[in-house]
């Protein structure tokens, strides 16, 4: 590509405060020409070396009156994926807060299918703080990913291993990604693990969820982490995409449409979810914050 000046912003995504969630680096491209430019993309995905880059075209061959649409692509350090949350998140909010400020929906043309992101109230429930009350909250429209039994003697050796000998409940796998879900029994479990990236980039699966039961009167309905080596993320601090499994996942285990998630990195995040069965899609809702605003020249 010739030089030429691209406007990019960090925006961490599922936070109510700066340095907070998963920061995510959104860039808007002006034409279609450099969205195909796969090589440069990574490249800049490397640069920024977060978990998730991503990548805007706008449509210009949309109405007027119609809803604005983008072309949306995400790059880890390493890949291209098929679907990311956090940075879909970051990619709204980066434009409802700058070119589409009169705008309350978008709709992304990806590798998942069309999804849309629009401005909502924050969730009227217990866990959200008074930093997120009154900021802009956003929607995700997601595809559902359903999940199987798993009974893989190649994984179940190494699981407990990996998890430093916590309790096991059960494993599954989710269809869509084929990543291991791995249940324990408690939310201190979870966010007490010191995993085994080694043995993570082993299994045989993309990445690896861990999930378990949140505590009672803490407004959250499962603790998660996520571990994705594979992808050059040991660990992703907030992941939109698995909660499209995690959601009919604990909400057939607690007979609930609408649950609030908490991943419980070291950086943390909130998810609010609701499933819409009779189409297969989970929206996902959260906050994000702007900590940072330049111009890429590449």
């Amino acid at each position: 590509m010739g030089k030429k000046a691209i406007r990019y912003a960090v925006v961490d995504a599922f936070a109510a405060e700066p340095f907070k969630g998963n920061p995510a680096a959104v860039c808007l491209l002006e034409d279609e020409g450099a969205a195909a430019d796969e090589r440069w993309m990574q490249s800049v995905a490397a640069e920024f070396n977060l978990s998730e880059t991503a990548f805007l075209v706008r449509d210009s061959s949309r109405p007027a009156a119609a809803a604005p649409r983008f072309h949306l692509r995400w790059f880890t350090p390493v890949t291209e994926v098929d679907l990311c949350g956090h940075a879909t998140l970051a990619s709204a909010h980066f434009l409802f807060t700058t070119v589409l400020a009169d705008h309350d929906m978008v709709e992304f043309m990806t590798r998942s299918g069309m999804l849309t992101a629009k401005k909502v109230a924050a969730p009227g429930s217990t866990g959200v703080s008074e930093e997120e009350q009154g900021k802009l909250f956003i929607e995700l429209d997601f595809p559902m990913d359903n999940f199987v039994g798993c009974n893989t003697a190649s994984n179940m050796p190494l699981i407990p291993e990996t998890l430093n000998g916590a309790s096991l409940v059960s494993v599954h796998r989710s269809k869509a990604d084929g990543d291991l879900i791995v249940e324990l029994s408690s939310a201190k479990e979870v966010a007490d693990i010191l995993p085994n990236i080694d043995e993570i980039k082993n299994l045989d699966s993309r990445g690896l969820i861990v999930t378990g039961p949140a505590p009672a009167g803490s407004g959250y309905d499962f603790f998660t982490r996520f571990f994705c080596p594979k992808f050059g993320i040991d660990e992703d601090p907030v992941t939109g995409s698995i909660h499209c499994v995690l959601a009919p996942y604990w909400g057939r285990k607690l007979g609930k449409q609408k649950l609030t998630a908490y991943q419980a990195s070291p950086r943390g995040g909130t998810l609010y979810l609701e499933l819409d069965d009779p189409n297969g899609r989970v929206q996902i809702k959260g906050g994000a914050v702007t900590v940072m605003n330049g111009t890429l020249l590449a």
